[in-house]
C-alpha cells in the first residue's frame, strides 16, 4: 500500500509538470499570436506583449535581466491560480508541482537560452527532457515561431505539434484575432 501511495504521489507531481508545462504553452502562444500590434496597451503591451517581441528578434536580450526581473510577471500569474486551486482541491502534490513549474517556467526558459545559468541539476533534468533543453527549445526560434510554446519540458510539445494543436486552436477563433 505504502508503495502504490508513493506511485501516485509521482504520477500526480508528473502530471502536475506537465499541466504547469501546457500553461505555460498557453501563455507563450498568446503572447505570440496575440501580442503583435498591441505594444500600446497598458500593462500586457509594455510587459508582456513587448518583452516576447523583442525577444524573438534577440533571443537572449532577457537574460540581461536579473533572477526577479526576469520572473516577476509569471509569479504574478502562478500565485492567483495556484491560490484559486488550492481553494478548489485542497492541498495536493499536482498542484504544487504546477504552481513550482509555473513559477519556474521563464527561468528554465533562460536555462534552455544559456546553459550557464543552469546549475548542474538542470542540466541533468534538460538530459532526460523533465527540464526543456536548448536543443529542443530551439525549434521555437525558427521563423514563423508557430511550433514547440511549452517552455518548461521537452515532452508536451511534441505531442501538442504533432496534433496540430495551436493551428486547430486558430481554426476555432474568429478571423482578425491575431494581427
Amino acid at each position: 500500500m505504502i508503495l502504490l501511495d508513493a506511485l501516485m504521489v509521482l504520477v500526480q507531481l508528473l502530471l502536475g509538470w506537465l499541466l504547469a508545462d501546457l500553461l505555460s504553452g498557453v501563455l507563450h502562444w498568446i503572447e505570440d499570436r496575440f501580442g503583435p500590434g498591441r505594444e500600446h496597451w497598458p500593462v500586457l503591451g509594455s510587459l508582456i506583449f513587448t518583452p516576447n517581441i523583442v525577444h524573438h528578434a534577440d533571443p537572449t536580450d532577457f537574460l540581461k535581466a536579473g533572477f526577479v526581473s526576469r520572473n516577476w510577471t509569471t509569479w504574478a500569474a502562478v500565485t492567483p491560480l495556484t491560490i484559486i486551486l488550492l481553494l478548489a482541491f485542497g492541498s495536493q502534490p499536482w498542484i504544487w508541482a504546477a504552481a513550482i513549474g509555473g513559477a519556474m517556467a521563464s527561468e528554465i526558459h533562460a536555462w534552455a537560452h544559456r546553459k550557464t545559468l543552469a546549475p548542474d541539476w538542470a542540466l541533468r533534468l534538460q538530459a532526460i527532457g523533465l527540464l526543456q533543453s536548448p536543443r529542443h527549445h530551439a525549434v521555437h526560434h525558427v521563423p514563423d515561431h508557430r511550433r514547440h510554446y511549452c517552455i518548461i519540458s521537452d515532452w508536451v510539445n511534441p505531442v501538442l505539434d504533432h496534433f496540430e494543436f495551436w493551428h486547430s486552436i486558430e481554426l476555432l477563433l474568429p478571423k482578425g484575432w491575431f494581427r
